[in-house]
């Protein structure tokens, strides 16, 4: 019965979403206003307590089925040190969020609608981070795209209707694709089911005679988790969703759709195929190198949009094959980093998102070239801005260095390994330090020129006030309420302190990653 209460924080935010969306559909006059925010930031705030006493608790290593689908294929739940992490970074973020979207969606008239998939993709996502096997994470990673589908196209411009099919039509694509590694782990599997275990597993028999084949399908559920992820050629859809309100597109590019991916990817090559079977062979130095090149591209076309969102989202698209690229060195370090940079591009993404939103609902500007003078009429935001900004372009003293040290260090130390053994894909765990001093580079002229633009206009200050942007304007400081400013200022302090006290935090990301490699 004790185990059970591993279910109640995905069922619950479920239950209440699937609540607010039939009383929505009925009508109710009741759910709307300010009962609509209560509700909803209540089921929210409470579910990330009870997350967050599940991991002060003695749940730990403890499983529950929910129910069997067949035989050996069941719904299951469980805490390790992995999911229990991911589930603490939601848990986290989630009411932050949640503050930030109820002052920013207060004028929209569906919002009853928009709360209600909200909510229930915080269910959804805390699934994926504590499924106890390989079939309960498909199907919480296949309801993802269903409950956050509406939100891609809530806006119902043309322009979402696009956005929304494109990512429906690309998540369905690479859940086929992922679908494909279930199959041949639960034929192959040594325990007759597809439970994480640490290290995998694979019978031994079927890593002898079947080496070729599983090396392929891993490459395939790879890139089919990787869809998710953003990683070429799979990309396309995350720079269109930004089509949909900035709590959704924070939330696609920060927490729940791309850090699940990103997840997904690292439970199935650790905990299913094992990185022992898949180390130094060429599905991992395939996989590599389409992380390195998906870096390599986002960077590069982040720095040619002119479009805020947009340019945030190829960052995204770069940063998330960071996470890959750690993930892929398949060692204790490597993860390690992947887990640190999943850790410090959350805040940073969610933070540099939600400075875009806060411009964006104050001053209704969407383009680079419009942010002319707003530092200055916008201290506080662009305040935040300034420090997630640093922290991705790697700036000693704050988290994104942290992260892109220890990828740097994995990297090298990996590839002084397979050196010495005289592996041919040696050359890659090198050129990816290469690739990530690059997008540095590319990171600091994409997000710099944001900065200067705002600190330091080209025009007078002056002139840039004219008759139609003061009409505009939603208030004279032009700095929003304290619901976007709190989550903002928690968000900047917390990737202060994690690049001025990394020690704890790599010491638990040390420990997953000696756990799990």
């Amino acid at each position: 019965m004790k185990g059970f209460l591993l279910t109640v924080p995905v069922l619950l935010p479920l239950m209440g979403g699937g609540i607010l969306l039939l009383a929505k559909l009925a009508g109710h006059r009741r759910i709307g206003g300010k009962c609509l925010e209560r509700v909803t930031l209540g089921v929210v705030s409470f579910n990330s307590l009870l997350v967050l006493l599940l991991l002060c608790s003695d749940m730990w290593g403890r499983r529950v089925v929910l129910f069997r689908l067949y035989s050996n294929l069941s719904v299951m739940f469980k805490l390790d040190l992995m999911g229990g992490f991911f589930a603490g970074l939601i848990a986290v973020l989630w009411p932050l969020a949640t503050l930030f979207s109820l002052a920013y969606m207060r004028e929209e008239k569906r919002k009853g609608t928009f709360f209600a998939y909200y909510v229930m993709t915080y269910g959804v996502t805390l699934g994926i981070a504590l499924a106890g096997n390989l079939v309960t994470l498909y199907i919480f990673y296949e309801m993802l795209t269903l409950v956050t589908f509406p939100l891609v196209l809530f806006p119902l411009s043309r322009e979402a209707v696009l956005a929304s099919r494109t990512y429906l039509y690309y998540s369905i694509g690479g859940a086929a694709f992922a679908f494909i590694g279930i199959i041949f782990v639960l034929v192959f599997s040594s325990t007759g089911t597809s439970e994480f275990i640490a290290g995998g597993i694979l019978s031994t028999q079927a890593m002898t005679q079947q080496r070729d084949m599983l090396l392929l399908v891993y490459v395939l559920a790879f890139f089919g988790f990787g869809v998710k992820a953003a990683l070429l050629p799979c990309y396309v859809w995350l720079p269109r969703a930004t089509v949909a309100p900035t709590p959704v597109t924070a939330l696609l590019h920060a927490v729940a759709v791309v850090k699940s991916g990103a997840f997904a990817v690292m439970r199935f090559t650790y905990f299913s195929f094992g990185a022992s079977f898949l180390r130094g062979s060429w599905a991992q130095y395939t996989v590599m190198a389409a992380a390195l090149l998906t870096i390599l591209f986002g960077s590069t076309m982040a720095v040619k949009e002119i479009h805020w969102k947009r340019r945030l989202a190829y960052s995204t698209v770069s940063n998330l094959s960071y996470i890959l690229f750690g993930a892929a060195i398949m060692t204790p370090f490597g993860l390690a980093a992947a887990l640190c940079h999943m850790a410090a591009h959350a805040f940073m993404k969610i933070c540099s998102f939600f400075c875009a939103g806060a411009v964006m609902h104050q001053t209704g500007k969407n383009y680079v070239y419009e942010l002319d003078g707003l530092g200055k009429r916008m201290p506080a935001t662009f305040g935040c801005l300034t420090v997630a900004s640093l922290s991705l372009m790697g700036i000693p003293l704050f988290a994104g260095f942290v992260s892109k040290w220890n990828l740097c260090g994995a990297a090298l130390s990996y590839g002084s390994s397979i050196v010495e053994e005289g592996k041919w894909g040696a050359f890659l765990p090198v050129l990816g330090v290469a690739v990530i001093l690059y997008s540095a580079l590319m990171t600091a002229v994409y997000m710099l020129s944001v900065l200067v633009r705002a600190y330091f206009p080209r025009v007078s200050e002056g002139s840039l006030k004219t008759a139609e942007t003061e009409e505009n304007d939603v208030c004279a400081n032009c700095d929003p309420g304290w619901e976007m400013l709190v989550p903002l200022f928690i968000f900047a302090g917390v990737i202060l302190f994690m690049g001025l006290y990394p020690g704890p935090f790599l010491e638990l990301f040390g420990r997953i990653g000696g756990a799990a490699a």
